[in-house]
């Protein structure tokens, strides 16, 4: 057992403490730092060979959301609060800093983050803010678009990608545009904290609508036609998620307890980062990372189904050679619930908040109330905001929340089954985010989506799979399969219970149609 708990291999089967294999040199343990600057929050983590969370440290970091669809995020003020997570998650371990062998971030994907030409911080967009819808859907409803932008970038451009948001700023804010030295996505930007070079990464980028997927370079034809070509200068060089991106500077490591000249790896998108920490491997297993954003993803050599589909999915490199990961996802996850119990909750405790959350949605079998979880827009329209129907003079508050839980899970099981119309249905789920500590929102999930759901003793996965990157990158093991082998494993998997599943298919139904329904009224009234 690792600390008091019981631990399970990828397959389901025991893993005791004496199965573990020996690592690090000479009989000591080496740790390894992931560090994920995620769209609310900025984490990191220290963990063993073993996948084990040794500690971990994390900070909100402010969003300016000054008008309407705004969500920035201050970039020096992020550098300190990334330094100081950093130097928490160090000294909670009680680990030297020696035996820190190597360093990756993760990070939200799209929105944008900014050097200026003096290379001062710039401007940090996040992958929440909408204000770059009406460019978006300009470019979306080209007659064109399906044949010259996305069959190039297989990217359906959503407000949160960065060619729209480029785009936007050159025309609402050009004197901020043109003080554009570098654009950085967010895990690029805590490297540059970290060793002061700058440098994309592969699955960012070709996530952002700049690059083309299909001869994996950024494309000049695309940035001419958005009207942003001038911006070729700023993108800087691109690296893969392994290859070494710099050192820990002597500043940083001041600031943060790391040593200087610790290996800091190029790291990766959030989603590959979470499909890595579930140990997502198999074309016959699905992902769903359930945080700010709802994320279903699979991975997978060969996901031509998905690129000939008419529906257009959004697919883009893995970290693993050789692999692509494609997604369904938008901003309508548990930064749902953080609202409701930050503004509706006043009588609980702020601790206590979640906690009451997950009894009431135990104790309350079943509402007739639905949520609509789109207070930061949906997929497929931008405009769409949070909704309670079937609300009634007899409604309380214990039905309100469970509608919430729902919900959240009827937006995901969306996302699911698109993508189950180009992949083969599931064996399992695996789940990340921090919805997975909720043994009651576990078992919705279960229930709604039919197919068992497994999650891992980490609490925090994206840093568990930026971690594994950092692993792999350093050579602590021959590649990802061997250092998924050792680093994840199951806590537990909830198995669907038919009589509910059969109950949520129904409400399932009548969620979808809803939002159907609702989009032209919510694209012309909101």
């Amino acid at each position: 057992m690792r600390g008091g708990m019981l631990f399970y291999d990828r397959e389901g089967e025991r893993r005791d403490s004496e199965q573990l294999p020996q690592c690090g040199r000479g009989g000591a343990m080496n740790y390894f730092v992931g560090v994920d600057l995620g769209g609310t929050v900025v984490k990191a983590s220290l963990f063993d060979e073993h996948g084990v969370q040794v500690a971990t440290a994390g900070s909100r970091t402010p969003l300016v959301s000054d008008e309407i669809g705004q969500a920035e995020r201050d970039i020096e003020d992020t550098r300190v609060r990334t330094y100081q997570v950093i130097r928490d998650a160090i000294e909670r371990s009680g680990v030297s800093a020696t035996r820190i062998v190597a360093l990756a971030p993760t990070g939200h994907g799209k929105g944008l983050y900014t050097v200026r030409r003096d290379r001062s911080a710039g401007i940090g967009i996040v992958s929440t803010d909408t204000r770059s819808h009406e460019v978006a859907g300009r470019i979306r409803s080209a007659p064109d678009f399906g044949a010259e932008i996305y069959a190039k970038t297989f990217q359906p451009y959503w407000p949160a990608h960065t060619a729209p948001i480029l785009a936007w700023l050159k025309a609402a804010r050009p004197e901020v545009y043109g003080e554009i030295g570098t654009i950085l996505w967010a895990k690029d930007l805590v490297r540059w904290f970290l060793t002061d070079r700058v440098a994309a990464e592969t699955t960012d980028i070709s996530g952002s609508g700049l690059w083309n997927n299909t001869t994996h370079r950024v494309d000049d034809r695309i940035l001419r036609r958005l009207e942003i070509a001038q911006i070729r200068d700023a993108i800087p060089v691109v690296l893969s998620s392994l290859d070494r991106a710099g050192e820990v500077t002597t500043t940083a490591a001041r600031a943060t307890g790391l040593a200087a000249g610790t290996p800091v790896f190029a790291g990766l998108f959030d989603v590959n980062a979470c499909a890595l920490a579930t140990g997502l491997v198999r074309s016959d297993e699905l992902s769903a990372t359930i945080g700010t954003w709802s994320i279903s993803s699979c991975v997978g050599a060969d996901l031509s189904r998905a690129i000939d589909a008419d529906y257009p999915y959004v697919i883009q490199a893995h970290a693993v050679a050789g692999q692509q990961l494609v997604h369904e996802a938008s901003p309508t996850s548990a930064g749902n619930l953080e609202w409701f119990v930050a503004h509706l909750l006043p009588d609980i405790a702020v601790d206590d908040r979640f906690a009451y959350c997950n009894r009431v949605v135990a104790e309350t079998p079943d509402t007739d109330v639905t949520f609509f979880p789109f207070l930061f827009g949906s997929d497929s329209e931008a405009r769409a905001t949070g909704t309670l129907w079937g609300l009634r003079a007899g409604t309380d508050r214990d039905r309100i929340i469970r509608a919430v839980y729902e919900g959240i899970v009827f937006q995901h099981v969306r996302h699911m089954n698109r993508l189950l119309q180009v992949v083969d249905a599931p064996r399992v789920v695996r789940c990340a985010g921090g919805a997975t500590r909720s043994e009651v929102w576990m078992q919705l999930f279960a229930d709604a989506l039919a197919v068992p759901v497994s999650v891992s003793p980490a609490t925090e996965l994206g840093t568990l799979g930026a971690a594994i990157c950092a692993a792999v990158g350093v050579g602590a093991f021959g590649g990802f399969s061997d250092a998924i082998e050792s680093m994840t494993s199951i806590r537990e998997t909830y198995q669907p219970r038919a009589d509910q599943s059969a109950r949520l298919a129904a409400k399932q139904v009548r969620f979808d149609a809803a939002v159907e329904a609702m989009h032209p009224i919510w694209a012309t009234h909101a």
